[in-house]
């Protein structure tokens, strides 16, 4: 079994529950059908986000993507806890140095840069989205771009653009490190790239 290169964690609302809406395993199940081998945590308090965060420390691990329910100032875990931005410093740095985020949460790209003036080398990319989305609309546009990710030839500013050509202008960003801003290959090709 190949090693994953994307870890999905998810923390859904107790009405996300009830109502039976996962973004994490359907994320998945479509990038093993399009052979990029991937993990999925469902998390439901910060004890178990640092756990799942503790997963990323994998060198296979490149991109880490956080399904929750967001807002410019951070995002809510199903216990009804929020972690602002600096509680994500706090719980994920350095941890996360070296991996690109990708967020599937509602607004948080108007407030996730805050990270980089935490540590400039919290990460290498963020993409997140600056408006409400809805669960097809982040699934739809995160199997576009994980699905592009797979060619050394699209670069994630290329990707995004995808994204929003698929949902609407402007609902997903790119914010790159002032550190390193680098990107990368998944899948068979397993390749950096600008």
């Amino acid at each position: 079994m190949r090693k994953q290169e994307i870890l999905i964690i998810e923390s859904r609302s107790d009405q996300d529950i009830y109502d039976g809406r996962c973004e994490g395993d359907t994320l998945k199940r479509v990038l093993q059908l399009q052979g990029v081998s991937a993990k999925s945590i469902e998390v439901i308090n910060e004890e178990m986000f640092i756990k799942a965060l503790n997963i990323a420390k994998r060198e296979n691990i490149k991109y880490i993507h956080i399904s929750a329910h967001g807002f410019d100032e951070g995002f809510s875990l199903t216990d009804g806890d929020i972690v602002t931005w600096r509680d994500f410093d706090r719980l994920a740095w350095p941890i996360l140095r070296g991996k690109c985020i990708c967020f599937s949460s509602c607004s948080v790209g108007n407030g996730v840069a805050e990270l980089f003036t935490l540590h400039k080398s919290f990460c290498n990319a963020i993409v997140a989205p600056t408006r409400n989305i809805s669960w097809g609309e982040g699934l739809v546009a995160y199997s576009a771009f994980y699905h592009r990710a797979q060619s050394h030839e699209n670069s994630s500013s290329q990707n995004v653009k995808v994204m929003n050509h698929i949902v609407g202008a402007g609902t997903f960003k790119l914010i790159e490190s002032p550190y390193i801003s680098r990107t990368y290959t998944i899948g068979a090709f397993m390749n950096n790239i600008l």
